[in-house]
């Protein structure tokens, strides 16, 4: 199953050291590039930006208008 992620539960799961979760439970986790901005801002605390900068393997960015891969 793909999902598309939006910033809050991303945020929040990272900050509470559970992000592993989301590849247990889809093969696919779609981040919109506007969601990956967000959590890049200045403001967002410094461990959700390390997560962004280094631990996007299984993560896709795309535009929010492009279709899901097929299963």
């Amino acid at each position: 199953m793909h999902v598309v992620a939006d910033a809050s539960p991303l945020r929040y799961l990272i900050l509470i050291g559970h992000i592993d979760l989301l590849p247990t439970l889809f093969t696919q986790i779609i981040i919109p590039h506007a969601v990956l901005g967000e959590l890049q801002r200045a403001q967002t605390p410094p461990v959700v930006r390390r997560w962004c900068n280094t631990c996007l393997s299984g993560v896709s960015c795309a535009r929010p208008s492009s279709p899901l891969p097929p299963d």
